[in-house]
């Protein structure tokens, strides 16, 4: 493999070290002043947006990296699930995007796949060759598996609420071993992370990550490492490999588009999960 031209500075942070610096940076939509979460090392809340010939050729980008990878794992965040009407922490800006689509009288658990999730389910069902191998999923809210991704590439490393061997951890308890062990495996493996709806704000289980994004960032012709989605900004941005601005399901409508995916529909009840 040819070594690839890196960006630095601001234009890293805005597009990953493998954008183009051709590029234009993302639109603030959302302004804000206030920590994304506080008492975290996260950046303010403000949101920001890629412009559509920049997200258009970003998706270029990840298409490319899907096919080089063949170790890939989803990292995932309460960001994924807004669109199903689940409220997050970080979204604070007046003016949210990801705000507008919470639904704070909605039931959670009977909550539906968000257009993210389908798409995830898509790219994991892909025959002959899967282009996501694994998906750790910080949130509890069972969306993966209603949208048809298995239970045995799924790592819900922070508890469910559909799981009674597998309860919902506070912050200041510990992980559960068996799912740990699983989750630093993946990490100390994975070629590809596409990290979405995550604030990247220093979780143990942000190593699924910044783990592969640090293995990439030692190979000067790597297509690997870290994908990073997401409306703000976080502390990780300069380390992506590819930073998108965007909702989880922009972004992954423009990546169904573009691989053509067919995605599922249906929403399968708890006894019908694989």
């Amino acid at each position: 493999p040819v070594p690839r031209p890196r960006l630095t500075g601001d234009a890293a942070r805005w597009h990953g070290w493998l954008g183009s610096p051709d590029w234009a940076p993302p639109r603030c939509v959302a302004g804000s002043t206030e920590a994304a979460r506080p008492g975290y090392d996260s950046r303010d809340a403000s949101e920001f947006v890629d412009r559509p010939e920049v997200l258009a050729a970003k998706i270029d980008l990840l298409v490319d990296m899907l096919k080089a990878s063949r170790a890939t794992v989803a990292y995932t965040g309460a960001g994924i699930s807004t669109a199903a009407g689940i409220g997050d922490y970080a979204s604070k800006a007046k003016r949210s995007v990801a705000a507008r689509m919470t639904n704070p009288s909605l039931n959670r658990r009977e909550a539906a796949p968000t257009l993210a999730h389908r798409v995830l389910t898509a790219l994991h069902a892909r025959r002959p060759r899967p282009y996501l191998h694994e998906w750790v999923n910080q949130n509890h809210d069972g969306l993966a598996q209603k949208a048809g991704f298995p239970r045995a590439a799924l790592n819900e490393i922070h508890g469910s609420w559909f799981d009674r061997k597998n309860r919902v951890k506070m912050m200041d308890e510990s992980l559960e071993p068996a799912l740990l062990e699983r989750m630093v495996a993946t990490s100390e493996t994975a070629a590809l992370c596409i990290a979405m709806g995550t604030s990247m704000c220093g979780m143990n289980a942000d190593r699924v990550a910044t783990e592969p994004a640090a293995r990439a960032a030692r190979d000067p012709a790597s297509l690997g490492g870290m994908v990073l989605i997401n409306l703000q900004r976080t502390a990780q941005d300069d380390a992506a490999a590819l930073r998108i601005f965007a909702t989880c399901d922009d972004a992954m409508a423009a990546l169904r588009r573009r691989l053509r995916l067919r995605v599922g529909k249906d929403t399968l009840p708890q006894s019908r999960w694989k």
